[in-house]
């Protein structure tokens, strides 16, 4: 017999008192951490199993949500890549060009950075903490208040309704706020990098179109963000659908939404790039 920790009254035990193995892994984080991940992948299969089934409901919704959360990522992302291009790209990385004596390679270099790596990088992470994080405590605050149950049972597919739609959101608006980065750092880039690195306009032109790889225009701008802004979709729309009750729990939810949300970034942008070079041998080949 044990001692009930809130209650004072007795608890009876499985197993004379003392729970099983298996019993003690059911209620560990670790069980929870894999519920988790197989809930996200269960989802994931059936939004875009729906997504793909016609007429297509989800197109009106999808579009009016991605124009919303686009203008507010819009001015962080551009602050950001900003930031990020003067400081690391001119400043730092510019100068150690300058200081071997190829500073006019800067500005293919700039584009082959943010075309495959730090455009997909930064903008995906701030859209998930921005976009996100909002799916999720808007899905949990419903949770709370059972919006959710009330809609199960008028007979709305919570998953059709409401994930779908943020899901595909997600995809579209990703892979724009992506194109937008890239165009953004190039034309901040030119206005900057020939004044303070000493070569002209001109030439950053022409190395920027020497670098142009087609096929970076699809993969690693359009089908690499689109397949993160699925992943950023998913896991946060898994988790405000199963969220823990109260506060706390929505909480909790959002962290961990950023949280596996950025993991999942930095993981699939890594092993994309990888398949991306090997498929594509020629991409590594720097013709500025």
């Amino acid at each position: 017999m044990a001692v009930g920790a809130q209650e004072g009254r007795p608890v009876r035990l499985p197993s004379g008192g003392r729970p099983t193995l298996w019993e003690q892994f059911l209620g560990s984080g670790v069980y929870e951490s894999i519920e988790s991940a197989a809930g996200i992948g269960a989802l994931g299969v059936t939004s875009i199993k729906m997504a793909l089934a016609p007429p297509f409901p989800w197109f009106r919704e999808s579009v009016d949500l991605a124009a919303t959360w686009f203008k507010r990522s819009v001015i962080p992302q551009s602050i950001a890549h900003a930031t990020y291009l003067i400081g690391f790209g001119i400043i730092l990385f510019g100068h150690v060009f300058g200081a071997i004596g190829v500073a006019d390679r800067e500005p293919g270099a700039m584009y082959l950075i943010w075309g495959r790596e730090l455009g997909t990088t930064i903008t995906e992470m701030i859209f998930a903490g921005l976009v996100g994080a909002a799916i999720t405590a808007d899905l949990g605050a419903r949770r709370v208040r059972e919006e959710l149950d009330a809609l199960s049972v008028l007979g709305v597919d919570n998953i059709r309704s409401l994930v779908v739609p943020r899901v595909m959101a997600t995809g579209l608006v990703a892979p724009v706020l992506a194109i937008l980065s890239l165009l953004w750092v190039m034309v901040l880039n030119l206005m900057i990098a020939p004044h303070d690195l000493g070569f002209s306009q001109s030439l950053s032109l022409s190395e920027i179109q020497r670098s142009i790889f087609p096929a970076d225009l699809f993969f690693t701008l359009f089908l690499k963000n689109f397949l993160l802004g699925i992943w950023v979709g998913v896991v946060a729309c898994h988790k405000g659908l199963t969220c823990k009750l109260g506060s706390e729990g929505v909480g909790r939810a959002v962290n961990q939404t950023v949280v596996l949300a950025f993991v999942g970034i930095w993981m699939g942008n890594a092993f994309f790039n990888l398949a991306y070079l090997t498929a594509f041998p020629g991409a590594s080949i720097f013709h500025g």
